[in-house]
């Protein structure tokens, strides 16, 4: 039995969306493609091409200004297509850009923290060999320079201080 929407004739229909697809093949200039899917240009150049020379194919989807651009770079004598720019601050607008600048965020200051702790390392360390050398220096000072000597931050700090002062020293004697 039809229902009612089918007995109007007010059925949704699908519409198909085609998008344009720039294919790159080794030795040929770049085309374009009008296709619903990258399946579906993959599945064309299968037909077309030998099986070799579609494992060296690439498909990439592009808008039809970007289309536009490269067709006039073609026409102009340009070899190289431009790139697509970044959009700024209209990427942070999208979930996708939102959630790459989060991951950068979150990247950032685990590089802040890691550069503070070096920094804080550096101090100590400078703080316990001026208390080491010291006449009142303990034990316990020697034992905390040394351990922060084996942290690497410390351990190339220490190497580009000694070699200026080697540097300075050969300086002042020749």
């Amino acid at each position: 039995m039809k229902t009612f929407r089918e007995f109007r004739g007010n059925t949704p229909t699908q519409l198909v969306e085609q998008v344009y697809f720039k294919i790159k093949i080794p030795d040929m200039s770049t085309m374009f493609m009008k296709a619903s899917s990258e399946s579906a240009v993959k599945l064309d150049m299968r037909q077309k091409l030998k099986p070799d020379v579609v494992k060296e194919i690439t498909i990439k989807r592009v808008t039809k200004a970007e289309m536009r651009k490269i067709y006039r770079a073609m026409g102009q004598g340009k070899e190289d297509e431009p790139e697509p720019t970044e959009e700024g601050i209209l990427d942070l607008l999208t979930k996708k850009g939102r959630d790459k600048q989060a991951k950068v965020k979150k990247r950032l200051a685990g590089v802040r923290k890691t550069r503070d702790q070096d920094e804080k390392d550096w101090e100590a360390w400078r703080r316990a060999s001026s208390k080491s050398s010291s006449p009142a220096g303990t034990q316990a000072d020697r034992d905390r320079q040394k351990e922060l000597e084996k942290k690497p931050y410390v351990r190339d700090r220490l190497k580009k201080y000694r070699e200026k002062e080697r540097q300075r020293t050969s300086m002042s004697r020749g």
